[in-house]
């Protein structure tokens, strides 16, 4: 029944689970705040599955200790309380009143402010002030005894903390899950310095006793299994759902990882930066990434048909894409980003006043992160790792001169259809002693293309197929990701000739001027100098002049040519280098003097099938990609032909965006429409 100011409402409810309320006249101002009161009772539904809801029971039987518990993720919050089920449209705040027989303690979010005796019967009174999700409400009734553990200043506040647990929980048993759960007091801290201030800093943090078989990280105070009580990692993840889940929510059900994948991580965290855990993190990581790699065939982003209900999402394959391979894509985000930018990008997504206390989708935590890159696009990650499945394996070569080791690696998928993959691949490095040792984390953008990602500096761009590093010790023993940083596996072979010249990018652009040249290379071994080669039909070369070494970072040259006198209607070029024992070539490029469009889609609007077409005269490898109105890549091919078919006949109607990509060059689109 609905009251409305005292007045009984006219309402429905039918099985559609929506409680339909009519109010006695229309709220005629709007924004006008105003308020319903329903009263409800009955019996809620049964545990089936994995949907909980609201539980009683009695432990151990016949014993007289009752208890009650709710348990509302993903859909029960609704089988024991009248709520609006959006994680996009939180509740604002809570008041919890249960009146309970006064032998009995009640667990809930928020502050308890008021407990009083009243007869046989005491009232418990909870205000939790923090915007909240409904499937995070809950209620823990039992005799408990209660364990307060003092606090824990946090950003200049204080933040109580406490332990519920059953009366059966005695001993040493009691004093185990005690000092296990204290350790969360150390990792609030961590946490804090590493997420942003602990997001409920002015009511508590605590765990509570519960009798499902884990944890849940109920807003504030989490509800625990016994065993959860005296598991460290258990602790830990639950604790670190209370940024990760809690203050940002995931706005659908779909995006579930961005709740589970960074409470698993947390986990290792937690054993990386509290020593007290007595865990070795890359150990903890381990366990982690071998499931995640065994079990590779679910996508981190669900599907609607998973969402349907609680049975469909929890499931062994979802949990394992969820929980492994999102921690492990956490973990390569680190890898890729470093230390100071990755954390620095969980402090922006946790705090961004679009998602704070609100909800995120994916696509919210890739543009935190990237923002903290400066341009690097992280799509191609995500869209393999988050949309797509499968995993992949390592080898490649190296070669050592001194203290200096060059790195070449080969990616290969399982399943082998998957398209590249792109990825950190962390290599530890090691003199033959071990007694020295570094690790490096190449980003591998594409099958011939490595980037350097350090600690400071997050990730660079593109380079060659080939990195290189010095080191203070020589290189002797090489290891591909041995702390379990990143789904990489595999191992590399030394080879005694030094890696190849490797271009870069060789490009050439019209300007008020004239026709301008850049070439960039990264080298093993000195270049004598670099001749630019000119043609007017692509074929007949003749020397244009030497370019000129504008600049020289590491193993990277970068050099450039102006041609004022430029054929008509178009120009070729291509670039000779001389080194010390061999000459190389680059591949072709041209310039059209006058105005052609190099990018063309027939036909459009398209029903089946797409031909783009587009300039290539070098036949260099370009990427060719179809994009929807969102950004999202539907279609990607690597070609070295001027045209490519695609089969567009399962694309929704819509508009849709041809783009031709080539390194170093400005990407070339056209805009087609596809309608069946």
């Amino acid at each position: 029944m609905a009251r409305h100011h005292g007045f009984i409402c006219t309402s429905s409810f039918p099985a559609t689970d929506i409680f339909r309320i009519t109010l006695p006249s229309a709220i005629s101002v709007s924004g006008t705040h105003d308020s319903v009161s329903i009263t409800y009772s009955g019996t809620p539904p049964a545990v089936s599955g994995q949907e909980e809801g609201f539980q009683r029971g009695e432990l151990p039987a016949g014993s007289g200790n009752w208890y009650i518990y709710t348990l509302s993720e993903s859909y029960e919050d609704k089988d024991w309380w009248p709520c609006k089920a959006d994680m996009q449209d939180k509740a604002d705040s809570l008041d919890i009143n249960v009146t309970v027989p006064n032998t009995y303690w009640v667990a809930a979010n928020g502050k308890l402010v008021d407990s009083a005796i009243n007869g046989a019967n005491r009232t418990f009174k909870y205000k939790h002030r923090y915007p909240i999700a409904t499937y995070l409400v809950s209620l823990g009734i039992a005799k408990y005894n209660r364990q307060h553990r003092g606090t824990v200043n946090i950003a200049g506040k204080d933040v109580p903390v406490m332990y519920y647990t059953y009366p059966n929980m005695t001993g040493a048993t009691l004093t185990n899950a005690i000092a296990r759960m204290d350790v969360s007091k150390t990792e609030l801290v961590e946490f804090s310095n590493k997420y942003g201030p602990y997001p409920f800093a002015d009511e508590k943090h605590g765990y509570y006793q519960h009798n499902w078989g884990g944890g849940m990280e109920h807003q504030t105070f989490s509800g625990m299994s016994a065993g959860s009580m005296a598991s460290w990692s258990v602790i830990a993840h639950e604790l670190a759902h209370q940024w990760f889940g809690n203050k940002v929510t995931f706005a659908t059900w779909n995006h579930l990882w961005l709740a589970e994948g960074f409470a698993k991580y947390s986990e290792a965290l937690a054993a990386e930066l509290v020593p007290a855990i007595g865990v070795n993190p890359a150990t903890h990581l381990s366990g982690i990434k071998s499931t995640a790699r065994a079990t590779s065939t679910t996508p981190v982003l669900l599907s609607a048909a998973s969402i349907a209900n609680s049975n469909t999402i929890w499931t062994t394959n979802n949990d394992n894409a969820i929980y492994q391979r999102g921690a492990m894509i956490v973990s390569m985000l680190r890898a890729i980003m470093g230390d100071t930018k990755f954390f620095q990008g969980c402090r922006d997504y946790l705090s961004d006043p679009l998602l704070a206390y609100k909800s995120a989708v994916t696509a919210d935590l890739q543009r935190n992160m990237e923002n903290q890159l400066s341009g690097v696009n992280l799509t191609p990650f995500f869209n393999a790792w988050v949309n797509g499945t499968g995993r992949t394996d390592y080898t490649g070569d190296y070669y050592v001169s001194g203290n200096t080791i060059q790195i070449r690696l080969q990616q290969t998928r399982n399943p082998a259809v998957n398209p590249f993959m792109p990825m950190p691949v962390v290599i530890k490095i090691a003199n033959a002693a071990n007694t020295y040792d570094t690790s490096v984390v190449i980003y591998h953008y594409a099958a011939t293309q490595l980037g350097y990602a350090d600690a400071v500096n997050g990730l660079g761009p593109p380079s060659s197929d080939f990195v290189t590093y010095n080191f203070s010790f020589v290189p002797a023993i090489i290891t591909v990701d041995p702390d379990n940083k990143t789904m990489a596996s595999g191992s590399l072979t030394q080879v005694f000739t030094p890696l190849a010249v490797s271009i870069l990018n060789f490009a050439a652009n019209k300007t008020a001027t004239g026709n301008k040249i850049n070439l960039a290379l990264s080298y093993s071994k000195p270049v004598d100098r670099v001749i630019l080669l000119k043609s007017a039909n692509g074929n007949d070369f003749t020397d244009a002049g030497e370019m000129q070494l504008t600049n020289a970072s590491g193993t990277i040259n970068y050099y450039s040519f102006n041609d004022a006198l430029p054929f008509m209607p178009a120009s070729f070029y291509r670039a000779k280098i001389y080194s010390a024992t061999e000459t190389e070539y680059s591949a072709i490029v041209k310039v059209q003097q006058t105005h052609k469009k190099n990018l063309t889609v027939s036909p459009n609007p398209a029903a089946d099938v797409v031909n783009i077409s587009f300039n290539n005269p070098g036949r260099e490898k370009v990427a060719v990609r179809v994009v929807n109105a969102a950004g999202k890549v539907m279609m990607e091919t690597e070609t070295k032909n001027d045209f490519i078919h695609f089969d567009v006949s399962n694309l929704s109607a819509g508009m849709y965006v041809a783009q031709v990509l080539r390194p170093g060059r400005a990407t070339e689109a056209d805009k087609f429409l596809v309608n069946h």
